[in-house]
């Protein structure tokens, strides 16, 4: 490889129109490419479905109600209890959004009454051997008929404002024999802690009212829903605007929005504003930082220039596998812009070490390409996983880094050339920073480099505190909720209590319900023999015995036809049995939960392996690759021990840093490795110049990720948190451990001989 480069830089520099118009050829091909590409937006691509997981968590959400958006109208004053207040500011809100496009207004209980409606049409699937021994229990029971038609009627009697729901109750089942199955089919507990006054939903305290709308765009269109939010937020301010009094100067009607769509809107909102913020404060810290180490403007447009080309390299190369690809991973996989930096930058750097550009080339090809080729190989590895956006982020991040390695070697160092020559070929000396970055090393920290105690002590104290690390390292925790990396503002947070007080979801009301379910065709005959059975020895006495206590009670002769029909259906086949097993939503989130953390495990083993081969069969050495590799390996456990002790969890979006750990870390290993042995066989100084580059990279990483510590996002901020431990780690290791093994290595192999 270093021959087959230096042949290419040889001719290119002969052939320098040659060497531009390549370049602009294959640029000019790539950007047609790019053209090809689409761009989708889906959060969910990050998760390990398949197609039937990916269908069911469909059907959760339409079940859920993620489009659902709660308007909620509310007294400002909280000592007033004033019901047609609330029922005006309903009223009047209404009135605003008629015919307001992308929005529907629930206002009437049809879903409810639908859920009920579905609940008996599938009562003969859900009833076991139990319930029909505690029907006939009741059935035995002297005035049992009587005493149930009485609470029947009175209960019609009681103004609730749901005299629909109650009447279909009743004449479906005036006895309340199928009651403790119909209401896990739908949520009765909602309907005590709401009141109905004058056709409005009130909570009980008489407080506040909820409007329920729906919005026509989903949950995940966050364009959309933004929009149409802004629509509401100004027609609810015009709204509190017409309530208020003469006498007053603020209206007494507070109007705000909650549900799944705003909060997607508030996250996007967020991820926005914190990443405009970080991106702004880390771009002004990188140049000055550059400017500081490089001290030359062309250097730093290079170094752009480098990147920007592998950039657009691998959205081409992306655009030839797939047709569209998340544009959050497009988002996401900037970071891999610290570890492509590392290439362009070595080079320069490097520059400060010899004044030829080919001889400095010639140094520095073989640890160029085994980092490359190790880091490709650990992104690679997302390519199995069952996450869509995880495997276009390995494929993304492979070819972003193949782009700039390539660019690295075939075109920059032409460039480069170029602008020494421009300078008249004299070599810059260092800056400042550069030279206190190269003398830094791991007894710069603590005792002179000669101090022969220092070199005893410091591979004992590595080694307590990598198994103080690794033994915490053992109590790291993956996040699988999805719901921890959600932002909402504190609002937010008190809007959507409320919601889930007034509107609990009763997980033992669903498990019971999922338990009844009959999966298989065989277990939905036995359950409709059941049926049959039953109300064939029973049809006939219930239907005279009910018609003549009914007549006493006062009911007419067609009030409970629904529940005779009932019972003498004989077009109930299993075909009609429509709850899919997939409502056990409990068990497909803990499948993806699982599938999560299997992946995260899978990742890590994954890299390490593939990192270790290529470093094995690169170095063709096993003691150099165990060298390289040791930082790494004891870098994770540092990292791992250190999240376990700060509290810092792994979650869907920062797992994504492991892959990008493992990439930074054997890059700088590599180098450090690399230059350990040169100076050792050619005793010529090395390790400064790679100390320069690997400091001056980690920086930049530190600065550019490490800048969204101050997102008020918790995805974002948990990217920092694992950036900062991350980085820190593999720097130390990197400087420390080479070093330190190979020095320990040459005394003991002296030793031997």
């Amino acid at each position: 490889m270093k021959n087959l480069v230096l042949r290419i830089y040889d001719w290119m520099s002969g052939h320098r129109w040659w060497c531009l118009a390549s370049l602009a050829v294959v640029t000019l091909l790539m950007l047609l490419s790019v053209t090809r590409l689409s761009y989708r937006e889906d959060i969910r691509d990050f998760l390990p479905l398949d197609e039937k997981e990916r269908a069911a968590l469909n059907d959760y959400d339409r079940q859920a109600q993620t489009s659902l958006i709660v308007a909620i109208i509310e007294q400002r004053d909280s000592t007033v209890d004033d019901p047609d207040l609330l029922v005006e500011g309903v009223e009047t809100f209404l009135d605003a959004i008629d015919g307001l496009e992308g929005v529907t207004v629930q206002t009437d209980f049809s879903q409810m009454e639908e859920q009920q409606e579905e609940a008996y049409r599938q009562l003969p699937y859900l009833l076991e051997a139990a319930d029909y021994q505690r029907m006939d229990s009741l059935l035995r029971q002297p005035e049992f008929m009587a005493s149930r038609l009485q609470e029947a009627k009175e209960r019609l009697l009681i103004p609730m404002g749901m005299g629909s729901m109650v009447e279909d109750e009743i004449t479906h089942d005036p006895l309340g024999l199928f009651s403790p199955v119909v209401s896990l089919m739908r949520d009765t507990a909602m309907l005590s802690r709401f009141d109905i006054y004058d056709g409005c939903l009130l909570t009980a305290d008489h407080r506040r009212a909820l409007v329920m709308l729906t919005s026509s765009y989903g949950g995940s269109e966050t364009a959309s829903n933004e929009r149409l939010l802004d629509l509401l937020n100004a027609k609810a301010d015009s709204v509190s605007r017409l309530l208020i009094p003469d006498s007053c100067l603020l209206t007494p009607l507070v109007i705000r929005f909650c549900g799944a769509p705003v909060v997607a809107v508030t996250n996007a909102s967020q991820i926005k504003t914190d990443s405009l913020l970080s991106v702004c404060i880390a771009a002004v810290l990188i140049l000055l930082l550059l400017w500081f180490f490089l001290r030359s403007l062309r250097h730093i447009l290079l170094i752009a220039l480098t990147i920007g080309w592998g950039w657009v390299f691998a959205i081409a190369c992306l655009s030839w596998v797939h047709q569209e690809v998340s544009v959050i991973v497009i988002g996401i996989s900037s970071i891999i812009v610290g570890i492509a930096v590392n290439y362009p930058l070595h080079l320069i750097a490097h520059l400060g070490h010899t004044s030829d550009v080919r001889q400095a080339l010639q140094e520095i090809v073989k640890p160029l390409v085994v980092g490359n080729i190790t880091t490709v190989g650990a992104f690679l590895a997302l390519v199995p996983l069952r996450a869509a956006a995880l495997r276009d982020l390995g494929l993304f991040s492979s070819f972003l880094l193949i782009g700039t390695i390539l660019f690295t070697l075939i075109w920059l160092p032409q460039m480069v050339c170029y602008s020494r020559k421009e300078e008249g070929g004299r070599r810059k000396e260092n800056t400042p920073a550069a030279d206190f970055v190269s003398d830094i090393s791991p007894s710069s920290f603590l005792l002179p480099p000669s101090s022969k105690k220092f070199h005893k002590v410091l591979p004992i104290v590595l080694l307590l505190l990598t198994a103080f690390f690794g033994y915490h390292s053992l109590h790291t925790a993956f996040d699988a909720d999805l719901t921890h990396i959600n932002y909402m503002s504190p609002v937010q947070r008190a809007d959507m209590a409320l919601l889930q007080q007034l509107m609990p979801t009763d997980s033992q009301r669903q498990q019971e319900l999922n338990r009844r379910i009959p999966t298989t065709l065989e277990a939905q005959q036995q359950r409709l023999q059941l049926w049959q059975s039953w109300t064939s020895s029973h049809r006939d006495q219930l239907q005279t015995s009910l018609r003549d206590e009914a007549t006493k009670a006062g009911f007419t002769p067609d009030s409970f036809d629904p529940f005779f029909a009932l019972l003498s259906a004989s077009d109930i086949s299993p075909s009609s049995f429509l709850l899919p097993p997939s409502s056990n939503y409990s068990s497909l989130f803990s499948s993806i939960a699982s599938h999560l953390s299997d992946d995260f495990n899978y990742i890590g083993w994954a890299c390490a392996c593939i990192v270790f081969f290529f470093l094995w069969a690169s170095f063709r050495s096993l003691p150099l690759a165990l060298l390289s590799f040791l930082p790494m390996a004891v870098s994770w456990l540092w990292i791992l021990g250190i999240m376990a002790l700060l509290g810092i969890q792994f979650n869907i979006i920062n797992i994504i840093l492991s892959t990008f750990i493992f990439g930074q870390g054997d890059d700088y290993t590599i180098f450090m490795t690399e230059g350990t042995v040169y100076e050792y066989k050619h005793h010529r100084p090395m390790l400064a110049s790679y100390r320069r580059a690997i400091m001056l990279s980690a920086l930049i990483m530190f600065i550019g990720i490490g800048s969204l510590i101050i997102a008020r996002h918790p995805a974002l901020h948990s990217l920092a948190e694992v950036t900062i431990v991350g980085m820190f780690s593999v720097v130390l290791m990197a400087f420390v451990i080479p070093p330190m093994v190979f020095r320990l290595w040459i005394r003991f192999s002296k030793k031997i001989r």
